[in-house]
Formats: structure tokens, C-alpha cells, sequence
């Protein structure tokens, strides 16, 4: 100020100059706090809408495009959310460390953003990256495709070249009005189907979300009924073809539903497989087939009792140990046990399958391979795998009056089965005309609604009284 405010006098030049130096500064760092204040907002901005190591934009920015999202002039025009899970994950992290995760993704979405599909990425999860992809109605399906192949492309990390193996669902956002959540979760659910279904991918359809609620509903209601012993096993035996002595019988899970009656076991075991009920189950029917065992051999009934193993169970680490606890605590010996696994499970990890049943044989246990000649390639491992039983699927055997290519074919699996000890049993035997052609082609055993339906541990035992362990067309019935 130039004038003293008390007099009115001129002040001096120094504490003019001094009073503007004082202001300049104020001014400056002012302007400074300021600016740094704006770029530290931008920062938390920034952080807020994108992960921190892929430096992507994260499940918030995506939720804050759709909702920003134009629907625009061209009413031919869509807009798809499409969701790329890295499936093989673990298996890459158990390999190279958590950072090779990061850097799939960021490899990945350089892959897609070289095709011009889209550049609207975001990191929606720790392996899920997620696609706006606006397109012709015409063009979807060709882009969608284009897209899942170029995300299965190698990366490479540390030198080694990687194959990362994926998968996608997608859903068409058709309403604007509709929470960007939901859209998510509508991919998501189209992500767990192509999954469970063992697809590549899956579109989202609006009876897909009453089937992901119906499933994860039936395995609440399952850790239900396995806590209040709603689940039983019934028994079909297995018969001699030649003498028509049976040899055994299969354990077969039944679940009792208090309000829904009887749940067939194709209804939920293919469910429970995909998550960890299936090791309780296992357990359960293990347990009762012993319990089993034990109640005939007391009636002077010696038959082993075959328990169907899946893929998780050969997986645990500790199942062999679990087998032989519960073998020496019902006092059953292993001749007495008989497990069933699908080609299917056995090439899910051969190595592993290989050593795990072995394992098992080391206890007289018999190895079956179920289901063999479903579509699966495990001729390469039959001379390694302790098995004596093979089962032909009943898809082929039901086909055997009336198709010469599936006596074909089963007759190549009697012969080579033969060469290499092993014996033979066809299951989904039904009609006296397959069991004649069973005959005569030599196969071993049979097992079907022929000679009894699935019977529980009661009728079986009558069963097998009635007939004297001798299975004779003339004389039994179905069970």
C-alpha cells in the first residue's frame, strides 16, 4: 500500500517494494498449493478408475462408461459387453509367480487392441479383463470370434513362450436404463456357463440366469441334505454273461428330497463335481458301500461294491489315505472295494490319475475305467494303469441289436481289453437281444435293467438270495 493509512502519507520505495514481495509470494504459493492440490485430486482420480500394475481401467471406469454410454443414432448399432477370463491362471502362477498374471493381461489386451475390435479394456477382475464392443447387429458374432481367437494367442514372459488358455461370455446391452452391475453380472453368468458346459464361450440369454440360481440353490439345499443324511446308495448288480454269476454290484447315489421327492443323480452330481461337495459325497458313499460290505459278508454275501470316483477326488492329495482309514475301519478289504473312474477324469491329469490309482491297486482295490470309448484318447495310458475292468458306455451298448457299427466297436474294445488282462463289462443293458449279442461277442459281464433296476441295500439282498447269486432270465424278474 503506498500511502500510510493512518496519516496519508507516501510511504517509502523499500516498504512498497517490500509489501509486493510479501503479496508476489502469497500469489505464487497460493497458485502452487493450488496446483499441486488439482494434480494430487487427478492422482486419487486416476488411482480410483484404474489398477495400479496393469495401469488399466478398472471395474469402476467400466461401470462409469456404460452408464455413460450413448445409444446413438443408428438403431442397427449394439453395444456388447464381453468378459475374457484367463482360465489357466493358476497353473501359470504355481509356475512362474503372481507377476506373470499381470503381465498376461497386459500382453493380452495388446493382442485385442492390435485387431481394432475395441479399445474400450478394462481390468474388471484379478484374471478377467472386459470389452465395450459397439458393432452392426451382423458383424457380432464374426467380432466375437475373432476376438476369442486373438485372445488365445501365446505371450511370453522371461523368454519362454506361454499359452494362455481362455474363455468368454458376452451379453448385449440393449436398455440403457438398466444398473451396469447387472449387465456384469449377466456376463459373468454367460462366463460360467461356457464353463460348466466345457465351451469356449457362451452368449447370455435371460433363462441362463434361472439356471445359475436353480444351481447354486440345489447345492445349498445338497450341504443340506448331505448334513441331514438325505442321501443314499442303491445297488445294480453286475452278472457273469457266460454263467450268469454275479460278480458284484455298483453303488449308485439316490437323493430324497423332503419337498421335491426323488432327485436323479444326473441332476446335481455333475454340478457338485465343480465344487467341493463332491469330496463329501464321495466320502459318503464310500462310507455306506462299506457299511454295505460288511452287512452281506455277515449274511455269508461276498460281492465287491463299485464306488464312482471324480476327477477332484483322485486330485486331493490325501484321498488314498482317506480309502485306506475308512477300509481299515470297517474292516473291508480292499478285494472286497471297486473303483469306478471315467476316461474322462483320467485325462484330466493322467500323470496324476496314474499314481494315484496305483496307489489304490497296492490295496487290492479294482480299478475300473468307466464310460470308456466317450470321445477321450486313453489308449496311450491303458498299459500303465492298474485296471482289470473296463465298462463300455451304454450309449454304444443300447445301439447293439440295431447297429452294426457299435457291435464294431465294441467288439475292438472286448479284444483289445483281452489282450491286455483286463475283463469287460457293459453297462445300460436292457433287452434279452443286447445281452445275446454281449454273448456272443464275448464280452465279460453286463449290467442293466435286464437283470435288476438299482435296488437299496434291503432289496438287493433279496434279490441276490432269491435268484442265489445267479442271475437266470427264466426265472428273475426286474428288480
Amino acid at each position: 500500500m503506498p500511502l500510510n493509512t493512518m496519516t496519508g502519507e507516501e510511504q517509502s520505495m523499500l516498504n512498497w517494494v517490500y509489501r509486493m514481495g510479501f503479496f508476489i509470494l502469497v500469489g505464487m504459493f497460493s497458485g502452487m498449493a493450488s496446483t499441486l492440490a488439482k494434480r494430487y485430486i487427478a492422482q486419487l482420480k486416476w488411482i480410483a478408475l484404474h489398477d495400479a500394475f496393469t495401469q488399466l481401467p478398472n471395474r469402476r471406469a467400466l461401470f462409469k462408461t456404460i452408464s455413460e454410454e450413448s445409444p446413438g443414432n443408428d438403431p442397427a448399432t449394439v453395444t456388447n459387453l464381453a468378459i475374457i477370463s484367463l482360465e489357466n491362471s493358476t497353473e501359470l502362477k504355481s509356475t512362474f509367480g503372481p507377476d506373470i498374471i499381470d503381465e498376461a493381461i497386459i500382453q493380452l489386451v495388446e493382442h485385442i487392441r492390435a485387431t481394432d475390435i475395441s479399445h474400450n479394456i478394462y481390468h474388471a477382475e484379478t484374471t478377467i479383463i472386459a470389452l465395450l464392443i459397439r458393432c452392426n447387429q451382423q458383424q457380432g458374432e464374426e467380432l466375437q470370434k475373432i476376438l476369442f481367437d486373438t485372445s488365445r494367442q501365446a505371450i511370453t514372459y522371461k523368454g519362454v513362450t506361454l499359452h494362455v488358455d481362455t474363455r468368454m461370455g458376452t451379453v448385449q446391452m440393449s436398455e440403457k436404463s438398466r444398473p451396469p452391475e447387472e449387465y456384469l453380472k449377466q456376463a459373468e453368468v454367460a462366463l460360467a456357463t461356457a464353463r460348466q458346459k466345457g465351451k469356449d464361450s457362451a452368449v447370455y440369454q435371460p433363462n441362463l440366469k434361472d439356471v445359475a440360481e436353480k444351481n447354486l440353490a440345489m447345492l445349498g439345499e445338497l450341504e443340506e441334505a448331505i448334513a441331514h443324511d438325505q442321501l443314499s446308495l442303491h445297488y445294480q448288480p453286475k452278472v457273469d454273461i457266460a454263467t450268469g454269476t454275479v460278480h458284484g454290484a455298483e453303488a449308485l447315489l439316490r437323493w430324497d428330497h423332503p419337498q421335491r421327492g426323488r432327485i436323479p443323480p444326473g441332476s446335481f452330481i455333475p454340478r457338485a463335481e465343480e465344487s467341493t461337495l463332491i469330496q463329501s459325497i464321495t466320502e459318503i458313499a464310500l462310507r455306506r458301500a462299506m457299511e454295505t460290505v460288511s452287512a452281506m459278508r455277515r449274511q455269508k454275501i461276498v460281492l465287491p461294491i463299485a464306488v464312482n470316483v471324480s476327477t477332484r477326488n483322485l486330485a486331493q492329495p490325501d484321498f488314498t489315505d482317506l480309502v485306506a482309514r475308512l477300509l481299515e475301519q470297517y474292516q473291508v478289504s480292499g478285494s472286497e472295494l471297486e473303483i469306478e473312474v471315467t476316461e474322462s477324469a483320467l485325462m484330466m491329469d493322467a500323470e496324476h490319475a496314474i499314481s494315484e490309482l496305483n496307489k489304490l491297486s497296492k490295496m487290492d482295490i479294482l480299478i475300473t475305467i468307466d464310460d470308456f470309448g466317450t470321445g477321450y484318447s486313453s489308449l496311450q495310458y491303458l498299459h500303465r494303469l492298474p485296471v482289470s475292468i473296463l465298462k463300455v458306455d451304454q450309449s454304444f451298448i443300447r445301439r447293439l441289436h440295431r447297429d452294426r457299427q457299435a457291435i464294431s466297436i465294441v467288439e475292438a474294445a472286448v479284444s483289445m481289453a483281452h489282450s491286455l488282462g483286463m475283463k469287460v463289462v457293459a453297462e445300460g443293458v436292457d433287452t434279452p437281444e443286447v445281452y445275446e449279442v454281449l454273448r456272443t461277442i464275448g464280452c465279460d459281464m453286463a449290467q442293466g435293467y435286464l437283470i435288476a433296476s438299482p435296488l437299496p441295500e434291503a432289496a438287493f439282498t433279496a434279490w441276490y438270495r432269491q435268484c442265489g447269486g445267479q442271475y437266470q432270465p427264466d426265472r428273475v424278474g426286474r428288480g
